[in-house]
């Protein structure tokens, strides 16, 4: 009985890994799905406008890599219930197979039996015996061949009930492929219209080149405001620290040093500065990908999201300083010890300077973008040292939606 427990726990190991890969699988199939709804409604409220903006664009390319990413899940679910069908089969094969071998074995043993259903014929077997010790194994023989049958029934019993659940979970497979082949075809159908799309959309742009370019130099002007106005903001509280230290320079101290291992201990892990959204401006130097021989360098990243959305704090800290830069909002700036992170492009705030927060505080309200359809956060990290500040990439600190 323990052996086949053995055999049967053999042949579904695989099958019970197979089906918590499923599960993961199917996890990230509704976290893809909720990301495309994210953008769909993203897209539906720029569209609000007749005029068409590279934050549309971004966030169409967005739900095509999305999309893609979704086609890819799909297809590997599909690649997996194949596998589980085939192995499935194999597994019922081997059931039936030893089912056939049980019966066969146990209709041996009911003829035997029937020949020698006489009692007396096993009394005369017992007493037969040379020996009392003779006598005892025969008597412990026709005691174990008893048993020995009841545990076929059982086996014969238990492959019977396996084989029947195996044969269900192949029906279910089958009908959960058939449902994620209308989902397959619909996602085939929703990626060719969102690629249509994004092809009118470059088309729309290019048409307005000039324009555009004129839009990008007006951005890149308002971003080396930003990042003028955070260095400094910077710079003056790397001033106000030295002078109560009485040090010429930015000094660390024990209490910083244990915010700052605190903050980077959870680099990856950060929750977003929104509820929701996307990002549509990526860190560093780059060039654009509509308009040729043109540069964007950022020092944060932009996050595109509902109209009238709040940023909130990425983590846990002291609001160091709030300032307003124009044309591009408030400002908030919080310190974590070494870091700071800041939150720009505020129509209003909920907090004042010196205001300890916690994380995912909310800290302002975002300004809406220039269409007035959504809103568009603009949020950098930079660390501080005593050979002088550097920005970090924002996206390397928040987590990977």
């Amino acid at each position: 009985m323990k052996y086949f427990s053995f055999i049967l726990f053999f042949l579904f190991t695989p099958f019970l890994f197979a089906q918590g890969s499923s599960k993961n699988l199917k996890r990230q199939e509704t976290a893809l799905k909720k990301k495309i709804e994210e953008t769909k409604n993203l897209i539906q409220q720029t569209r609000k406008t007749e005029q068409l903006t590279m934050t549309e664009l971004a966030i169409i390319n967005h739900q095509i890599a999305y999309r893609e990413s979704l086609m890819d899940n799909i297809n590997y679910q599909m690649k997996k219930l194949d596998d589980d069908l085939i192995n499935s089969q194999k597994e019922i094969q081997l059931l039936g197979n030893k089912l056939k071998e049980l019966k066969e074995e146990y209709a041996k043993m009911l003829r035997y039996a029937f020949k020698n259903r006489d009692e007396d014929y096993k009394l005369l077997y017992i007493f037969s015996a040379k020996s009392y010790t003779e006598a005892y194994h025969r008597l412990k023989y026709i005691q174990q061949y008893t048993d020995y049958r009841q545990e076929q029934i059982e086996r014969i019993k238990e492959t019977q009930i396996t084989l029947n659940n195996k044969t269900k979970e192949i029906e279910a497979i089958k009908l959960e492929k058939g449902d994620l082949a209308l989902v397959q075809e619909q996602e085939k159908n929703n990626f060719l219209k969102d690629k249509s799309t994004q092809q009118a959309s470059l088309k729309k742009l290019h048409a307005n080149e000039d324009e555009l370019k004129q839009k990008l130099q007006d951005q890149e002007k308002k971003k080396k405001r930003i990042a003028t106005a955070i260095k400094k903001a910077i710079e003056k509280e790397i001033l106000a620290e030295a002078k109560r230290n009485k040090t010429k320079g930015f000094v660390t101290t024990p209490e910083t040093t244990a915010l700052s291992k605190n903050f980077t201990s959870n680099k990856g892990k950060l929750p977003w500065p929104v509820f929701k959204g996307v990002m549509t401006g990526k860190y560093g130097k780059q060039q654009h990908s509509t308009v040729k021989n043109t540069y964007i360098d950022n020092n944060g990243i932009d996050i595109t999201t509902s109209k009238g959305a709040n940023a909130r704090a990425v983590f846990g800290g002291k609001v160091s300083s709030v300032f307003i830069i124009p044309g591009a909002g408030k400002v908030v700036m919080v310190s974590h010890g070494n870091y700071r992170t800041v939150y720009s492009n505020l129509e209003s705030l909920y907090v004042k300077k010196g205001d300890v927060i916690s994380i995912k505080q909310k800290i302002g309200k975002i300004l809406p973008t220039s269409s007035g359809t959504v809103s568009e956060l603009h949020f950098e990290i930079w660390h501080i040292s005593s050979s002088g500040m550097k920005s970090q990439n924002p996206a390397n600190w928040i987590y990977r939606k």
